[in-house]
């Protein structure tokens, strides 16, 4: 009886997020946590602050970065080609969770058989998660160390921006409200 609870707490906790990620609309490409700069799931969870997007398309940062009309082409390229791979293993990912629900639902658990899905939902999520990893590499690889950097500190900034608009509204001097954020420009 210990195990089958131990079994359905861990299964609930890795059906958590998706949970989360069935409430906002799916875009083709899933990204990673963590504050990564590459194309990614938006809107971001709740809570989360939105990546870049297709950073390479927006003027701005590509100026800023002096991304050269070659970079730009390559890293399109490079999503291009990933692009349907990920949203395969995505749609796999998925497909595996959905199996894994009614075995954790079933009256009677059994937990040999939640035990092989949770494996597979975790080898599907490896997959999708080294696939899209392994297209950030790519695409790092058309950028300067340089590049690279200047990259890093826009989500930085980005991140810190979400926060602040995240934070709750201080109080000004005698009680008035405080100033309203400008959203960053793009």
């Amino acid at each position: 009886m210990r195990s089958i609870r131990r079994a359905l707490v861990l299964a609930a906790i890795l059906l958590l997020p998706c949970a989360v990620w069935a409430q906002v609309p799916v875009t083709p490409v899933p990204g990673p946590s963590g504050g990564q700069v590459f194309y990614a799931q938006v809107p971001a969870p709740p809570g989360h602050p939105p990546d870049l997007g297709k950073w390479w398309k927006n003027s701005r940062i590509a100026r800023e970065l002096g991304l050269s009309e070659a970079q730009i082409s390559q890293i399109e390229q490079t999503f291009l080609e990933q692009r349907l791979k990920l949203i395969d293993l995505r749609a796999e990912l998925e497909k595996q969770e959905a199996r894994l629900q009614p075995l954790i639902e079933a009256d009677q658990p059994d937990e040999a058989k939640v035990s092989a899905q949770i494996d597979q939902v975790l080898a599907a999520r490896g997959r999708l998660e080294k696939t899209n990893a392994m297209m950030m590499l790519a695409i790092r690889r058309a950028l300067s160390v340089e590049q690279w950097k200047k990259l890093q500190s826009f989500q930085q900034e980005r991140e810190r921006e979400f926060h602040r608009m995240m934070a709750p509204p201080v109080p000004g001097p005698n009680g008035a409200p405080p100033p309203a954020l400008r959203p960053p420009e793009e």
